[in-house]
């Protein structure tokens, strides 16, 4: 009764483990080089973009200016979260699925009418 009661538990935790691979084959990972100015542009990023179709994890790095987005294919598409990050007023200045060495110049304040509109409203 014991291993009939173990070959089930492992058929169960096969099985669930199979469907999550699954799951994952849907999922695509892109990478925006953005041209991120300063901290409130990442912070805006940071509170729309997860709200978009299919979008399952984000990542916004200052340092090498990416936007890192893992999204369900069947959900949304890149150039729509593309459109959705230039909404923002983020340039968007490339495309890719591996990593970059953009530079950043952290720390400076920015000037750039992105940040201009929020420093009037605070």
């Amino acid at each position: 009764m014991k291993v009939v009661r173990l070959v089930l538990i492992m058929v169960v935790v096969l099985s669930a483990a199979m469907s999550v691979n699954a799951q994952k084959k849907n999922e695509k990972t892109v990478i925006f080089n953005a041209n991120l100015h300063c901290e409130s542009c990442k912070a805006k990023v940071e509170k729309n973009i997860p709200y978009e179709k299919g979008v399952k994890d984000l990542k916004v790095d200052m340092k090498t200016q990416t936007i890192t987005v893992t999204f369900r294919e069947d959900k949304n598409t890149t150039e729509n979260l593309q459109k959705a990050i230039e909404k923002l007023n983020i340039e968007v200045k490339g495309i890719e699925e591996s990593n970059t060495s953009a530079k950043t110049q952290a720390g400076e304040k920015c000037e750039k009418s992105c940040c201009e509109k929020e420093r009037k409203t605070k």
